[in-house]
């Protein structure tokens, strides 16, 4: 066969592999590790293109270079218009990525200093290994020969293998995946320490980790990545002043004492001026336990960390939340169908090219640790105290820089935009509950009519999860005010959860709910008990319930979310804008 084809590669597996995480390194890993496998097959394509980058449809970076870039995030999917035998290129494009992929599984293993079973380690990790790819000849207009592509792609993808397997050893299951088998042999557990597991394997006691996992747990290291912890904590350290390093040496030099590992104390890539490289989780009691097997040690070091608390923060303790983030682009499809050649094509990949680069950027300017940004998608550990900034930052970017692609909607013509979820998670959840959780509130923000939306779920270790959902500029703004009002003491916290149960029992009748909801706040008082809530106050919370229509129990639930925002921005010293409003 010769001639010019229009070639479709998917890179897999996307959920098993990204999703089952315990930790947010390996959530990272994930994502990194399939980036760089289609950047190994978009390499591959252009090599045998004789170095031409405009073979390339999607991605579409402006240099061969962005291919070997660290920063350059990939999609799992690459699209490419070539000539010659697809099938030929097919399997060359095979080999490039499988080669990247045992480079990077052994540096990986190269680290891992116990004894493992190796060969099942590495069948594991090809196995992992998803690689599909369909054709069709471009006899025809480009959409038509896209159209084909993507239906023999998805044909290709739901068509099993049945390739031969062994029966699974009698041994048992990786705690990641919960289906692979561990190539730990069982007898370390009883021979090595808590501190020679770590130090060995990366493991602690009860973990137990087949090839895939130990290819997350010691693959490549996160620029600029840091703990769910970590992140945490970054309201607290944001107040640590130059003058309290002589109480983070006194701490840490306490815990060293104690004989805790230079391993065990964690090292962020970004350094803070003060507290150093150590890792935030170094400031929860709860972590501590997982370093001091001895009571009377850990009873040490807790003592340690509340004298450091009381000296550096007057006592306060760091808040236990952090945000995740999910952004995705709207109407992408649309957008995608609407551009009829494949240099229309190649333009708007490069402009989800350029936006992701920028959204890596927006990211780590508001203290985040970025996990994923390639095309319309984002995927970010965000500090509270600046997550809401930071998801407003992402949307209007995007808005801007594709604002000249337009797609006819409901009569009129619009724009792609950017509708984002968030999740404010314990930082010990399990990590595969809190991107889940995440993935639901991206739904919710998608579900908003016209999309362009946020959605935000708080997610508390007691009581319910909470959702609130509206288009830009709608709730972000209420949200931001909610904040104001809670930090400048404007509104008593009881408030909201009133009128959450006066949702519950008189939603029937909604002019009744109403009635008593504005009873309700006339009777609270503000400032802890101090003076009613002000005049100004009650006519604008009045008036989200009459003149803008929102829900009693919406409003309960907007103001219940603000106040994990107000407390995160109380820690962090923030200014409270509008403090003369009130």
């Amino acid at each position: 066969m010769a001639g010019r084809y229009l070639v479709i590669f998917h890179l897999g597996p996307v959920q098993d592999f990204i999703a089952t995480a315990r930790r947010c390194r390996d959530l990272w890993f994930g994502s990194w590790l399939l980036s760089e496998l289609a950047k190994a097959a978009a390499r591959e394509i252009v090599n045998q293109h004789g170095g031409d980058m405009s073979c390339l449809i999607f991605p579409a970076p402006n240099r061969q270079a962005d291919l070997d870039s660290q920063e350059f995030c990939a999609p799992n999917r690459v699209v490419a218009l070539v000539t010659g035998p697809p099938e030929d290129l097919g399997e060359k494009v095979r080999e490039a990525v499988l080669r990247r992929l045992r480079e990077v599984r052994d540096k990986a293993f190269q680290k891992v200093k116990g004894q493992i079973h190796r060969d099942t380690a590495n069948r594991q990790v090809e196995e992992m290994l998803e690689f599909y790819w369909a054709a069709c000849p471009m006899e025809g207009d480009f959409r038509t020969a896209r159209a084909v592509a993507e239906s023999l792609l998805a044909a290709r993808k739901t068509t099993r293998d049945f390739a031969p397997a062994p029966w699974a050893a009698e041994v048992p299951k990786c705690s990641l995946c919960g289906r692979r088998e561990s190539v730990i042999p069982e007898p370390v557990y009883d021979q090595k320490s808590e501190e020679e597991l770590f130090r060995e394997y990366g493991i602690r006691r009860g973990e137990r980790l087949c090839g895939v996992g130990f290819l997350k747990r010691h693959g490549e290291r996160a620029p600029g990545f840091f703990s769910t912890s970590h992140v945490a904590a970054l309201p607290l350290l944001e107040r640590l002043a130059e003058g309290d390093k002589s109480y983070v040496e006194e701490y840490i030099g306490v815990l060293k004492g104690l004989g805790l590992s230079p391993e065990r104390l964690g090292k962020v890539p970004v350094e803070h001026p003060v507290f150093g490289c150590y890792d935030g989780h170094l400031l929860f009691e709860e972590r501590l336990r997982e370093f001091f097997e001895d009571d009377a040690t850990l009873e040490e070091a807790k003592i340690a960390l509340q004298d450091f608390l009381e000296k550096a923060f007057g006592g306060d303790n760091p808040l236990p939340y952090y945000a995740l983030l999910i952004a995705d682009g709207d109407r992408m499809g649309k957008v995608i169908n609407a551009q009829g050649t494949p240099e229309e094509q190649r333009n708007l990949s490069q402009k989800l090219s350029e936006f992701a680069l920028t959204a890596a950027r927006i990211v780590r300017g508001h203290q985040g640790s970025l996990v994923y940004s390639g095309g319309d998608d984002v995927l970010a550990f965000v500090p509270l105290h600046r997550a809401l900034d930071c998801a407003r930052e992402l949307a209007a970017t995007f808005r801007q820089m594709l604002a000249t692609f337009k797609v006819f909607e409901a009569g009129r013509e619009i724009s792609p935009t950017l509708s984002v979820g968030m999740v404010v998670a314990h930082h010990l959840a399990p990590m595969d509950e809190v991107l889940e959780l995440a993935r639901e509130t991206e739904k919710h923000a998608k579900s908003v009519q016209g999309k362009d939306a946020l959605a935000v779920t708080v997610s508390k270790r007691s009581g319910v999860d909470r959702t609130v959902a509206a288009p830009w500029g709608t709730l972000d703004r209420r949200l931001e005010r909610f904040v104001a009002l809670h930090r400048l003491e404007a509104i008593p916290d009881r408030a909201a959860y009133e009128l959450r149960d006066l949702a519950l029992k008189l939603d029937f009748l909604a002019e009744a709910a109403r009635k008593e909801a504005v009873r309700i706040l006339r009777r609270k008082e503000a400032e802890r008990g101090v003076r009613p809530v002000a005049t100004e106050v009650l006519s604008e919370l009045e008036a989200l319930l009459g003149e803008e229509g929102l829900s009693i129990a919406q409003l309960a639930d907007e103001l219940i979310v603000a106040r994990e925002f107000a407390k995160a921005q109380d820690l962090a010293g923030m200014p409270i804008p509008g403090k003369d409003v009130t």
